[in-house]
């Protein structure tokens, strides 16, 4: 009988430790389980200096701890044999060719696919949510991943007329093309690339890039998989792939999924999900230096809006019930993809081609709610549509692929964007009737333009000695941007423009007929047009103390390349439309500055890698909603300069044959410098200091310190079949979740908008058989069902809780 590893109860002790001493100190069950009516307070700290002291504590804890278990590894090793084990090596293309992961002189993190599955991480943020300093915010409709942040480095709230022409902060890449689809089944690999990476990915890469490779089909074998995952609150998680071999020298792979998943309050409202995508990819190798590969991808994603909201009764008391509204099952949301990667040796180098065309359609309406003074209310509903949107990317480059003294790249890329988005409120019946009568337009916004990038970058390494290496590079890039706007008013509704600021309660039975149809009130803004030229540069040494030990240093740039924001004003006394509000913001820019180290030891079986990072950011666009009562925003943006730093380790011990070890650990710090202009609009058009709507003087939405442990024990059985618990314990430290404006902060804003530190615990179990052709996995996420806070709107203290807990099982086939 196999025996239970006492290296598992640390992790298990550990878990409770941070569980009694961190926000919240019940591990399930009685006075701290999760509410979903009246919600559950939690403690707090009483004093910032206490929460600081309590980081610290931790993460000496959680090191000595580890520590503890890494030295009493002698009395943990019934598993082991005296055959020769070592950790597998992971080749990765973070810098556009195929590198050992341990020897890039550069912060990847890599995550294979098949663990991936094992974890139930589907998700973009449940991929990302494991590793420090990297955070997953919801990045709008065009662009789900377009707002992930690497250490502290993210796209701003989105602002009227802004969504679709500001870029991510970091760039999201499937299989090479940029804003890809299909990411998340057939998945061979994710990469994650922390800092800058403005020399080989140009814009969109300030923070850095997450790259997707999904499987490529293979010559000559013919072989597939199907899974099943089920799971509470109806999860239902269905993909399949096959690989088809056409002759010698070319091999077809089809690959479906299917996802869906109801709301976690509301079944029906806000949450509920559905997806629905395939891809067919072939491979054309009609000589060994030639290899083809052409997708063709599509994606149908169904959200559920409305339902149930959830609102703060206290800083930490969740009413999930606060609030109901109709809910609305949106259009679909259709996006089709084609691409091209295409590479030919010739020899000393290799010659790579990469092309795609995405195209994204979407329609959907926002919650229904009540219009207009007292008396005069009116039901209405917001609309959004992208009629067009579609990127085309080209990209051609050039790299040696032999040993030698110098290693070179140079290459050039070509980026555009076409987009229309129309956004407005319209009048519809009450309570909400499809088709009860022709809907009519109270406002619209109709945002369109264009988007050019083009960029010659290169890169080189040149090798002193075999010990001693310098890379650099340097990349150019012009960026067009054509901006217009549109926005129509209709003067016949009772109080036009009360649609900026009042949401009044009304009598939800009464049906008010049509108002008169818009009588004309126009305002255009055409072709405001901008271009930014920017150069970015690389320069990194590193050093081999020993062939297993590296050290580097590099100072690395990244940009964003402005943006114009338009937006509507609206007057604050007829609540009409005034004019337009244009603001040009000049490019964003970070400089790096970092060191590191890299190491494998005893024999291939420990790595411990670690960074240290300085970074200079100015022209970040920090968004503000100023308005001061319940309802919709009022927006305003500012541009200020930012100094932040950190650290990052990594351990990865395997300690026996079959028992692994797994730490990683981040601190972030950020600290706002300066703010131009000194002065902010607010939306009844009289201006304030801007340090005073900064009463937060850092980003917010980052914790400080993240940590992150996992252990894995394989026991073998005795039919050859394999037994692997999997414990994944994640740390966050208590951090500010939204930034709050100083009449904000004086109502007490700031308690509700503090998220505690908190630990969550995930855990699976997978059974594979003799013959790897079956497995299953048993698999729990917040285990102890941790009740936190993802968003707060400091604006009525409306919530967006965590995931609470989540169990479901999953079944795999290979032939």
């Amino acid at each position: 009988m196999p025996t239970f590893p006492k290296s598992m109860l640390f992790i298990f002790m550990l878990y409770q430790s941070l569980s009694f001493n961190s926000a919240e100190c019940d591990l399930g069950g009685g006075a701290s389980a999760r509410n979903t009516t009246a919600g559950y307070h939690l403690p707090r700290h009483i004093t910032e200096k206490g929460k600081r002291m309590k980081k610290v504590f931790w993460l000496a804890s959680l090191t000595a701890v580890t520590c503890l278990v890494l030295g009493s590894v002698v009395w943990a090793q019934e598993s082991s044999t005296k055959d020769e084990f070592t950790l597998e090596e992971i080749t990765v293309t973070a810098e556009k060719r195929a590198e050992n992961l341990q020897t890039l002189p550069s912060s990847v993190v890599a995550l294979p696919g098949d663990s991936l599955a094992t974890q139930s991480k589907i998700t973009t943020a449940q991929i990302l949510e494991s590793i420090p300093n990297v955070k997953f915010f919801d990045g709008g409709t065009v662009n789900p991943d377009g707002n992930i942040a690497i250490r502290g480095i993210q796209r701003t709230q989105a602002s009227s007329g802004v969504d679709d022409v500001l870029p991510s902060t970091t760039a999201v890449y499937v299989d090479g093309i940029n804003q890809g689809i299909g990411g998340h089944y057939d998945v061979n690999r994710v990469e994650v690339l922390r800092g800058p990476q403005g020399t080989l990915y140009g814009r969109s890469a300030t923070g850095g890039v997450v790259a997707f490779y999904t499987n490529d089909p293979k010559l000559d074998e013919f072989s597939g998989n199907v899974s099943a995952e089920f799971g509470n609150y109806s999860l239902t998680n269905i993909e399949g792939a096959v690989n088809v071999p056409v002759g010698d020298k070319v091999a077809l792979r089809a690959a479906a999924h299917y996802y869906s998943r109801d709301g976690y309050v509301d079944k029906n409202g806000t949450g509920r999900t559905q997806t629905e995508e395939g891809r067919l990819k072939a491979l054309f190798q009609p000589s060994d230096p030639l290899k083809i590969v052409v997708s063709a991808s599509a994606q149908q994603t169904i959200n559920w809006s409305g339902g149930y909201t959830a609102a703060l009764t206290a800083p930490d008391t969740i009413d999930y019930k606060a609030g109901h509204s109709d809910i609305f099952k949106d259009d679909p949301q259709d996006s089709k993809q084609f691409g091209i990667n295409a590479d030919y040796d010739l020899g000393n180098s290799t010659l790579t081609y990469i092309g795609g065309y995405h195209d994204y359609k979407y329609t959907g309406a926002g919650s229904v709610g009540t219009l207009g003074p007292p008396n005069q209310a009116v039901y209405v509903h917001f609309q959004n549509k992208y009629p067009t949107d579609w990127t085309h990317t080209e990209e051609l480059r050039w790299a040696s692929n032999k040993d030698g003294a110098l290693k070179w790249l140079v290459g050039a890329n070509y980026f555009k964007q076409k987009f229309d988005n129309r956004a407005g409120l319209i009048q519809v019946s009450a309570p909400y009737v499809p088709d009860a009568y022709e809907p009519l337009t109270i406002n619209t916004r109709n945002t369109s333009g264009t988007v050019d990038n083009y960029g010659l970058f290169t890169e080189e390494t040149y090798k002193f000695t075999d010990d001693l290496r310098v890379t650099a590079g340097l990349r150019y890039d012009k960026t067009k941007l054509v901006n217009s706007m549109l926005f129509r008013e209709n003067l016949n509704f009772p109080n036009p423009g009360t649609a900026a600021n009042n949401y009044q309660d009304g009598d939800q039975s009464r049906t008010l007929p049509p108002y008169p149809a818009p009588d004309g009130t126009v305002g255009t803004l055409n072709n405001d047009k901008k271009d930014f030229d920017n150069i970015t540069y690389k320069l990194r040494l590193e050093y081999n103390v020993t062939p297993d030990s590296m050290v580097y240093a590099m100072t690395a740039t990244g940009f964003l390349p402005g943006f114009v924001a338009v937006g509507p004003t609206v007057s604050s006394i007829t609540k009409q439309f005034e004019s337009f509000d244009v603001r040009v913001l000049d490019e964003q820019k970070l400089t790096s500055y970092e060191i590191g180290t890299k190491n494998q030891m005893l024999g291939d079986t420990l790595r411990l890698n670690g960074s240290a990072f300085y970074y200079d950011l100015s022209g970040y666009p920090q968004a503000f909603n100023l308005s001061t009562t319940p309802g919709p925003p009022f927006w305003t943006m500012i541009s200020v300069s930012a100094k932040m730093w950190g650290v990052e380790a990594e351990a990865e011990y395997l300690f026996t044959m079959n028992d692994k070890l797994t730490l990683n650990a981040g601190y972030l710090h950020t600290e706002i410098t300066d703010i131009n202009p000194s002065m902010v609009t607010w939306s009844d058009h009289t201006t304030s200091p801007a340090a005073d709507a900064l009463v937060i003087d850092h980003f917010t939405g980052y914790p400080d310190l993240q940590a992150t442990l996992d252990y894995d024990h394989t026991f073998n059985l005795t039919d050859g079949s394999t037994l692997v618990p999997h414990l994944e314990l994640i740390y966050q430290g208590s951090h500010y979740l939204s930034q709050v404006t100083q009449s904000q902060a004086q109502a007490g804003a700031l308690d509700y908008v503090n998220q505690d530190a908190i630990a969550i615990c995930n855990a699976g179990l997978t059974w594979t058989s003799a013959s790897q052709k079956y497995s299953a996995t048993a698999w729990v996420r917040n285990a102890f069902d941790k009740e936190y806070k993802n968003t707060v709107d400091p604006n009525g203290y409306s919530v967006t809780p965590g995931d609470p807990r989540t169990f479901g099982l999953m079944l795999n086939a290979k032939f």
